[in-house]
């Protein structure tokens, strides 16, 4: 293996009346997994430049939209990926690191064949629909330090 796998979990957030809305994706390979934009590190990336370039393949948001680290991290278990993927990073490889990241987006969404649906929602609906606890998590977090506001730290 030639390095820790790593990944980027991104969520997107705008404003609106009531407060904010997130954009909820549904994954295509597994219809009960709706979570934000989440891809892997690729070699030589940074994790923000990750978290970037998975906002523009997954969702088609590119340009100079701010992108904020949240606190939350988490990690997910190998056994989630395919089993070819699995082998290349080999036996010691048993959890991949995430890292939280958040963005404010008012355009639009232009779905990768990654996910099948998209849905802007206010929190309580956001966080019903996400799948993973970890993920729920981080979504909190983007919702408290916009309420707080302290997302720009």
């Amino acid at each position: 293996m030639s390095r820790q796998p790593r990944q980027v979990h991104l969520y997107v957030y705008r404003q609106t009346p009531g407060g904010h809305a997130f954009a909820i994706f549904q994954r295509a390979d597994n219809a009960l997994w709706w979570q934000g934009i989440c891809g892997g590190v690729e070699e030589g990336e940074t994790l923000e430049q990750a978290a970037r370039r998975e906002a523009f393949e997954e969702a088609g948001i590119e340009g100079p939209w701010p992108l904020y680290r949240l606190d939350t991290e988490s990690h997910l278990p190998a056994g989630l990926f395919d089993p070819d993927v699995q082998a290349r990073w080999g036996k010691e490889v048993v959890v991949i690191p995430m890292t939280f990241f958040a963005m404010p987006f008012d355009g639009t969404i232009k779905l990768s064949p990654e996910h099948s649906d998209v849905r802007w929602l206010p929190y309580a609906d956001a966080e019903k629909l996400v799948y993973f606890h970890d993920q729920k998590t981080a979504l909190w977090e983007l919702r408290e330090r916009l309420s707080r506001g302290n997302l720009i730290r």
